[in-house]
Formats: C-alpha cells, sequence, structure tokens
C-alpha cells in the first residue's frame, strides 16, 4: 500500500511527513472536515480508517497559513471574531 491512487495518504504516511503527533494530526483533519472547500481531503472509509488526499490536504494548510498570516499582520481582525 506505498502509493496509492490519486495522492491519498494513510494517517502513518501523513504524521511521518508533516512531523505531526497523532492529536495533530486529528485535530488538522478535524478542522478540515470542517470546511465545504476542504472537507473532501479527509476520506473516512467507514471503518478505522482515515485516508489523506494530500493534494487537497496541502490546498487547506495554504488556506490554513492563508488566515494565519491575515490575523498576524491584520490586529483589528481579531476584534471581530
Amino acid at each position: 500500500l506505498s502509493m496509492m491512487a490519486n495522492n491519498w495518504k494513510t494517517k502513518k504516511e501523513i504524521m511521518t511527513d508533516y512531523g505531526y503527533s497523532e492529536g495533530t494530526f486529528y485535530s488538522r483533519c478535524k478542522e478540515c472536515s470542517l470546511l465545504p472547500d476542504y472537507r473532501d481531503a479527509i476520506i473516512r472509509d467507514g471503518g478505522q480508517r482515515t485516508y489523506v488526499d494530500e493534494n487537497r490536504f496541502q490546498n487547506f494548510l495554504r488556506y490554513r497559513s492563508e488566515q494565519y498570516r491575515k490575523r498576524m499582520l491584520d490586529p483589528h481582525l481579531k476584534e471581530d471574531e
């Protein structure tokens, strides 16, 4: 199961490649699942397995980074939240 179709990766592969702990992996997946634009990055087969579409996941991480950058650059945005 080393190279899956469509750039799908297992939890273990994502954790290894991104240096995530299990907790971080699950919190990223949860955050990603709550965003309609990116939720298709997380594939659950109904059992215990979670796969990640890495291309889509990277789009999510870019979006996340952009949101973070905006908050850092624009202090008054914080007050609106």
